[in-house]
């Protein structure tokens, strides 16, 4: 008997966009051409193993520069296809067809996956589940929320990032040591 846990859960692809990101800002390209469009599931030079299932990607969501630059709903399209392959040959790639999301627009401009120079896979698998509490599980010093349309970022050394859209305005309220409170007062 097969329960919730056993089936397959959506997951949201990371994708680096480095590369081709100015095509939008020339006109060469869409956002969604370059968001959606080419990417491969092939893990390595394999024509067999796949790093993603396209059937599980919920969610596109565009870095460049350890910035998300766009985020996209995978949907289906007339024909009821979330995606399709693109190209000929063993190793073809995956376009996917969406429309920008609503759902994680305030992780726009925020913080977003990054690449290290000379890494070969400009995909990378996170599970939905993860994108929807806000953290970033690839790297375990760092932790992102978000709250309405703002974005909290913390890594290891303490160091906060608080990205909000420019109608904000920002309150810090500095908390005392408990310890330096409790010296002082004896």
């Amino acid at each position: 008997m097969s329960s919730d846990d056993d089936a397959p859960r959506f997951q949201a692809l990371a994708v680096n966009v480095s590369r081709r990101w100015s095509e939008v800002g020339s006109g060469i390209s869409t956002e969604a051409d370059v968001v959606l469009s080419a990417w491969s599931p092939w893990q390595g030079r394999s024509t067999t193993k796949m790093l993603f299932d396209p059937d599980r990607i919920a969610v596109v969501v565009a870095c460049r520069g350890g910035k998300t630059m766009a985020v996209y709903d995978v949907l289906p399209d007339a024909d009821g296809n979330r995606w399709h392959w693109v190209g000929d040959g063993p190793r073809p790639r995956v376009a996917f067809h969406g429309r920008p999301s609503r759902r994680f627009a305030a992780q726009l401009g925020a913080p977003g996956r990054s690449w290290k120079p000379g890494e070969g896979t400009p995909v990378k698998v996170m599970e939905l589940d993860d994108l929807l509490q806000g953290d970033l599980p690839a790297d375990t010093t760092a932790r992102q929320a978000v709250v309405g349309q703002a974005v909290v970022s913390i890594d290891g050394e303490r160091h906060l990032t608080v990205s909000v859209p420019a109608d904000y305005s920002v309150t810090i309220d500095i908390r005392s040591n408990p310890a330096t409170v409790a010296d002082r007062s004896s």
